[in-house]
């Protein structure tokens, strides 16, 4: 049974409204009565009911006006409509208008207990989704993307732009293809692309590519009929469908084979889906967000990825930097988790040791933040006092590398003196991408592969260095 609610019931005939108000008294409910509309109006905006029961023919006022003027002012408070036996086609009038149940008269007081009771335990569903939803919107939107380097501030001013751009809430959103190593964030940054734009309020459908089995991708993406197959012992929509107004986001796309490749690129371009065993297509409105940690040109050229269907995917391509070339981000970063952990863990945390913070800033990250993300959530769980140190972080000692000479292709060699020169990061990586560039005569794909990493992360190195020094290596 639902909790106590604050009832309003609005009523012209004094005994039926006393009886319906004792009923829902007796079953713990505190109910106030008004005898008119315009009386219901102001007691609405007194006592911000619960629920309305609401008779429709009313002195003054017709109880359908007074469900048209809440609705109008906002109120979300759901209605019950009363009406006789002969008036059962202004309730469904009434309920078009956003009525959520009605009750003929006279009013039987147990189908009473069952309607109030029934409409009241679906507004706290209601109202708990809502909730939910608003707090999923906070947790993924364009403020959970955490930094203040330059690279962080372009991606967040980047997401805003996509989110503000009404091309997504049309028939053909243009697709994003997100870019980079394994635990950058890139499902982080596809929740908040969905938040900032038009589609929030649709839902948010994400696919692992890795995690379904190849039999049964086609079923999970487009949905099955009864019967299609084996085990296919009822209908079943797909995760396409239930994107439907929304966003379905593809999370390692460069691992689908390739007959789904092409038929997703079908459904992307006509924005219609079979079910398997199904003869009829079906429509969906969908914004179409991918990821990929993989080198999808390469993946082209060895015949893994279609061509097509990367353009198709990749009309707005976002590349994501590693943790390592954005340095800046790991103190908030640090700040972001340690807080954030302290809180779900219950515990007191006031900081780190400067040997801990150095640490942090001198170790280079393979896994990017989702390694330091669990780096810190251990070390928060673990922690014997409020003051994080380096023992507590339990990620490898760092010691200082001596001098090395490295060989690249071309014949290239470079010789790095940590003891004695002290060099920049930035500058030795500027000599080998300019190395690469001069070795594959200026082919920025061939110089990706050779570096191992993507076109638009050599592209972005070039420009980083560019607008630093104004001397970028020659592209």
């Amino acid at each position: 049974m639902p909790d106590m609610a604050q009832i309003l019931v609005v009523e012209d005939e004094p005994i039926i409204a006393r009886n319906v108000a004792d009923a829902l008294e007796y079953a713990g409910h505190d109910v106030d009565v008004a005898h008119d509309g315009e009386e219901a109006l102001k007691r609405a905006d007194d006592l911000t009911p619960d629920l309305l029961l609401l008779d429709i023919r009313l002195p003054r006022m017709s109880g359908l006006d007074v469900l048209k003027t809440l609705r109008g002012r906002g109120a979300r408070a759901p209605a019950i409509v009363m009406t006789a036996h002969g008036n059962v086609e202004t309730a469904v009038e009434a309920m078009k208008a956003g009525a959520a149940d009605f009750l003929t008269k006279p009013v039987d007081l147990k189908e009473l207990q069952i309607v109030v009771d029934k409409t009241l335990s679906h507004q706290r569903v209601v109202e708990n989704l809502d909730y939910f939803k608003s707090r999923e919107r906070a947790d993924s939107g364009v403020s959970t993307i955490v930094g203040q380097s330059r690279a962080t501030q372009d991606l967040r001013a980047l997401i805003l732009r996509i989110g503000k751009s009404q091309a997504l809430a049309g028939k053909h959103p243009p697709s994003v293809l997100i870019t980079g190593e394994t635990g950058t964030g890139k499902d982080l940054v596809a929740r908040a692309i969905h938040y900032a734009g038009p589609r929030a309020a649709g839902p948010f459908v994400q696919v692992n590519c890795t995690a379904v089995p190849d039999q049964l991708f086609e079923s999970e993406l487009f949905g099955h009929v009864k019967g299609a197959f084996t085990s296919a012992q009822d209908t079943r929509r797909g995760l396409m469908e239930l994107a439907d107004g929304g966003t379905i986001f593809f999370d390692e796309i460069g691992h689908m084979n390739a007959a789904l490749q092409a038929k997703l690129l079908t459904a992307i371009e006509q924005k219609m889906i079979r079910p398997v065993g199904g003869r009829k297509e079906r429509q969906v409105d969908v914004h179409v967000i991918s990821a990929t940690n993989r080198d999808l040109e390469a993946a082209i050229e060895s015949g893994d990825f279609r061509d097509d269907l990367y353009h198709r995917l990749r009309v707005v391509p976002i590349t994501l930097v590693p943790l390592r070339d954005r340095v800046e981000d790991i103190l908030p970063l640090t700040a972001h988790f340690i807080a954030m952990y302290a809180s779900r863990f219950g515990v007191r945390i006031d900081g780190m040791t400067d040997e801990a913070v150095e640490v942090m800033q001198r170790y280079d990250w393979p896994g990017n933040v989702r390694e330091l993300s669990h780096v810190l959530e251990n070390a928060v769980l673990m922690a014997d006092e409020p003051t994080l140190n380096v023992q507590h972080l339990n990620i490898r000692k760092l010691q200082r590398p001596p001098a090395v000479e490295v060989s690249l292709p071309g014949g290239l060699n470079i010789n790095v003196d940590f003891e004695s020169d002290r060099p920049i990061l930035e500058d030795i990586e500027h000599t080998v991408i300019k190395a690469a560039l001069e070795y594959s005569q200026h082919n920025l794909t061939r110089a990706a592969r050779i570096l191992g990493i993507t076109r638009d992360a050599v592209r972005y190195r070039i420009n980083k260095y560019h607008e630093r020094h104004g001397n970028p290596p020659a592209a």
